[in-house]
């Protein structure tokens, strides 16, 4: 028997059983969206297509594509309250994945500073969630 989303608002913060994961059409897309990107980005490091853009750099790109998916992602559970249970998770890993791809093209230090912002956040959330 799967387990309702959402209490008097929609909304829930209870982990939903295995059920609602099958059923998580939202998750599937965008599985399928990073298989298809990553697609992309070998048959186009793999051939001469990507020789005339200097800035061309696989992973960079790959990363970009793919926190841009998972970001995607986490705003479109926003706007449909029966998958809304993973947003924070969903966008925390859209940004780090974004923060990858931004890095191989402006230095790690931009790496280092997403990342320590999140783990800020991250242990924020924590202390205020343990009332």
């Amino acid at each position: 028997m799967a387990a309702e989303i959402g209490g008097s608002d929609g909304v829930s913060t209870q982990p939903p059983d295995w059920d609602v994961w099958k059923s998580d059409r939202v998750n599937a897309f965008s599985w399928a969206a990073l298989f298809l990107w990553g697609a992309i980005v070998v048959l186009a490091s793999s051939t001469t297509w990507h020789e005339s853009y200097d800035w061309w750099d696989g992973w960079g790109v790959f990363f970009i594509g793919a926190g841009v998916i998972v970001t995607v992602e986490a705003f479109i559970r926003l706007t449909l309250p029966e998958y809304r249970w993973k947003v924070g998770w969903t966008l925390m890993w859209g940004i780090v994945f974004l923060s990858f791809g931004l890095s191989v093209f402006y230095g790690p230090a931009w790496l280092a500073l997403v990342l320590l912002a999140l783990a800020v956040a991250t242990v924020a959330g924590a202390l205020r969630n343990t009332g």
